[in-house]
């Protein structure tokens, strides 16, 4: 196996729901956020295991999603979160997915793929309340739910809206947000409509504003480990799921003022130990990170030596190193850096650093206990 590998600690996976579930309450359910491969950590590991740790459903963003889904025979109900073509609402129907309804058009489409395909579809009725994204205004979100109680072939499972907001220490908009949806949820009711399950509450809300939470919660970054933003006090302890994880298959002596790497970013400021790691970009080992990121060899932490490449790294041991070859080197994951660190490094978001590591990169999953 290659020496380059994401081990996915399960254990703490389970560890990060549980918390979910303690914000939440037992009479909530969840649905975890596994679009995006689970952000990295591999959807079907991840499904399985959260299904059994006491999830109800999962999210995905595409028809594929939901398809590796269904054949690895995951049989929960899964919410389609983003919009599709209109040639793929027979495959949302054959997939048995959830998806989200946000005008009379896609109401038509969806019951009209429900009536081919002999069944039911259950439909969640988008609202945008704020995110400026999908979903239908809040003014229409009556009607509209009176639109689908009248498909036969369409069943209102739920209605949910966003919070793009909900990280960030101001407060005000993700409250006026919470006013809105609720005022939109029983106009619904006024209607003469069921809005089935509400939901709203993705990991920050889950986190800060208890009455945002309704009948279901959405978690996703929480869940693998990380806080939605800096702006958060620690206040629970959520621990990393990824682990990326080389080790040194290389090292050699160089002399003060040696150049490493590309563009002679790096130059040695005593004679040192370069070592040589097959990790890069390549990997989803960000570039940016060149001169910037420290990896952890047992208990120490060494600085990333010049630009990574594609498919290595170097590293700076210093002048008296006891590092050999194959020992391990963590890039990222528990005991640090962890993701937050890197995403720090380099402006962005703990999300897109486990997100990035590459299909490549075989994944290794450590069952809970």
């Amino acid at each position: 196996m290659r020496a380059t590998r994401a081990l996915i600690h399960l254990e703490n996976l389970v560890h990060n729901l549980g918390i979910v579930t303690e914000l939440s309450g037992p009479e909530r359910s969840i649905c975890l956020a596994v679009k995006a491969d689970a952000y990295g950590h591999g959807a079907v590991a991840v499904a399985r295991t959260a299904l059994e740790a006491g999830v109800s459903r999962l999210a995905v963003a595409t028809i594929e999603e939901a398809r590796e889904l269904r054949d690895a025979g995951i049989t929960a109900p899964i919410l389609l979160l983003s919009p599709i073509r209109e040639e793929e609402a027979d495959e949302a129907v054959a997939a048995s997915t959830e998806p989200m309804v946000t005008d009379e058009h896609w109401i038509r489409l969806f019951a009209e793929a429900a009536n081919r395909n002999g069944t039911v579809l259950p439909v969640h009725l988008k609202v945008d309340t704020g995110m400026g994204r999908i979903g239908c205004p809040p003014e229409r979100a009556a009607d509209l739910a009176v639109a689908v109680r009248n498909e036969p072939a369409l069943l209102l499972a739920g209605t949910a809206t966003h919070f793009p907001a909900a990280d960030m220490e101001d407060t005000d908009f993700t409250e006026q947000q919470i006013d809105r949806f609720s005022r939109v949820v029983e106009s619904i009711r006024g209607a003469g409509a069921d809005p089935g399950l509400i939901h709203a509450g993705n990991s920050a809300a889950i986190l800060r504003y208890h009455d945002a939470l309704f009948d279901m919660v959405r978690p996703g970054i929480m869940a693998y480990g990380y806080y939605p933003s800096g702006d958060f006090p620690r206040e629970y302890t959520l621990l990393p799921v990824m682990e990326l994880e080389t080790r040194v298959l290389f090292l050699k002596e160089v002399p003060a003022g040696t150049p490493i790497s590309y563009g002679l970013t790096y130059r040695t400021s005593e004679r040192t130990t370069i070592a040589t790691l097959p990790v890069g970009y390549g990997d989803g080992y960000f570039r940016l990170l060149s001169n910037k990121a420290e990896v952890r060899i047992g208990e120490r932490r060494y600085p990333v030596a010049g630009r990574i490449c594609m498919d290595q790294t170097m590293i700076d041991l210093g002048p008296q190193s006891s590092v050999s070859i194959d020992d391990p080197v963590v890039l990222f994951g528990p005991g640090g850096p962890d993701a937050e660190d890197l995403s720090e490094s380099v402006g962005t978001i703990p999300y897109e650093i486990t997100c990035s590591v590459s299909k490549r990169v075989p994944r290794i999953y450590l069952g809970p206990e």
